[in-house]
């Protein structure tokens, strides 16, 4: 997935918490059964290989080593690429290609708009947070089911969105331990085969030598812009009818040249708007 495909995906992930782990407090401000862990995962169907996480603080810090091969018309491609999430940054980094990009960490620009509001529209949010949740993955034709699996020892919740595509993320939290993704007529399946709680070693969350990590001025406009829209309709999902761009602040030429994958993701998350609007 190119970077800006993988912000927009980024993105989603922020909004659906608001569902799955919608409660007390605010939905992004969920600690982890675990200060650190690390979690290993088996890739199978379009790409095949293996997936790593490293937790640290709860999981508010964190680095994902992904290495899979994957074959298309008869081309057999390596992709290896490693993500480092921090609260204010998320760092992608293409180990084929040698190329990197960084860009704010979404859930950052939604405390930032849930900040701003006052301590009336706060309250606002947090009774709308479940509702705007639901509406998302209707719209998406999908839904949230609660502790419907346990998968190495800890209960999990199933999403289901993007028509017939699966996450199951430990319970109240968003860390999926197994996902099946269909998407253009392809499928994929992760899934955890060990989560050692044990103390993580910093040297995975040093960054590869060698690799300058390029800001991205669009990703962060998307962040930022999908953030403003989310806290707007939780805190008034009428008024924010009118506040809605077609394109979420994309330009035409970006949606020009737009991968189908990304179109596709793009046309799922504006039909979870419109699932929220008819609410």
């Amino acid at each position: 997935m190119k970077h800006t495909g993988k912000v927009l995906f980024i993105a989603v992930i922020c909004l659906f918490p608001v569902a799955v782990t919608a409660g007390k407090g605010l939905p992004w401000e969920k600690k982890l059964p675990f200060e650190t862990a690390t979690i290993k995962y088996e890739i199978h169907g379009m790409e095949e290989g293996e997936e790593i996480v490293y937790i640290r603080d709860y999981g508010k810090e964190r680095a994902t080593y992904h290495a899979t091969v994957s074959k298309m018309m008869g081309m057999t491609m390596k992709n290896s690429s490693v993500d480092f999430h921090t609260p204010d940054t998320i760092y992608s980094f293409d180990l084929q290609e040698k190329s990197g990009v960084k860009s704010v960490n979404p859930q950052k620009y939604m405390e930032e708009e849930y900040e701003k509001l006052s301590s009336a529209d706060k309250k606002k949010v947090a009774k709308n947070a479940e509702k705007l949740g639901g509406a998302l993955t209707q719209g998406m034709q999908g839904g949230v089911q609660k502790n419907v699996i346990k998968i190495l020892g800890y209960d999990c919740d199933k999403v289901s969105i993007m028509n017939g595509s699966d996450v199951y993320l430990i319970h109240d939290t968003d860390i999926p331990l197994k996902s099946v993704v269909s998407m253009m007529g392809m499928k994929m399946v992760m899934e955890a085969t060990s989560i050692d709680t044990g103390k993580v070693d910093g040297k995975y969350f040093q960054h590869p030598a060698g690799i300058v990590a390029e800001s991205n001025p669009e990703a962060d406009g998307i962040a930022r812009t999908m953030a403003q829209r989310s806290i707007a309709m939780m805190k008034d999902p009428e008024a924010a009818k009118e506040m809605i761009p077609a394109q979420m602040g994309l330009s035409q030429e970006r949606m020009d040249q737009m991968s189908e994958e990304e179109k596709q993701m793009m046309q799922q998350m504006m039909e979870g708007m419109k699932g929220l609007m008819n609410q």
